[in-house]
């Protein structure tokens, strides 16, 4: 078992108990009302979403991004990446092994720069679950608000790192080629 749905249940057990000692039996069966109504409410909603983020997965493959990615330069290279990231599926654990092939595809840095925000910023696969668990009006709303900021980000970078491709982590301060730095 997970230790997130552990420390879940943890939560639910304190605050029953909590109501308990308040309110006894009625306040815990007021709670277990509300929390029916509102899983019944968000039900047909969380299985589209659930519908929806499988598609993706399926649909956006790391081949059809990297294509995607190997199109573009410059602002528009900068708005497909951002896109791209937040269309990305999975966690961390996919996509940061995908970043790690911008180094040899020699992808700037700024390409980098723009998938990785928009990946943390975006991730499209949220939006039916915040719609369905939130509000619709809320999540529109945190998106367009949020929107800008890996095309901003991006092009910071295409300023400052124009002709940089994605970093080299080997080096060490001050080197600007690889270990053995023979290269002037």
């Amino acid at each position: 078992m997970k230790e997130s749905i552990i420390i879940i249940y943890i939560a639910a057990v304190i605050l029953l108990v909590l109501g308990y000692f308040i309110g006894g039996w009625n306040m815990i069966l007021d709670g277990l009302n509300i929390s029916i109504k509102t899983a019944y409410r968000s039900f047909l909603m969380l299985l589209a979403s659930f519908i929806i983020i499988g598609q993706l997965n399926v649909l956006l493959t790391a081949e059809v991004i990297e294509k995607w990615l190997q199109k573009f330069k410059g602002i528009k290279a900068i708005i497909v990446s951002a896109i791209a990231g937040g269309l990305f599926p999975g966690g961390p654990y996919i996509y940061y092994p995908f970043v790690s092939s911008f180094k040899e595809k020699k992808l700037p840095f700024y390409i980098l720069i723009s998938f990785l925000f928009g990946k943390q910023v975006f991730d499209f696969s949220r939006i039916p679950l915040e719609a369905s668990l939130v509000s619709p009006d809320i999540a529109l709303i945190r998106y367009l608000i949020t929107f800008p900021i890996p095309i901003i980000v991006g092009l910071i970078a295409l300023r400052f790192f124009q002709d940089t491709t994605a970093f080299d982590f080997s080096l060490k301060a001050g080197e600007k080629h690889g270990p053995d730095n023979d290269n002037p």
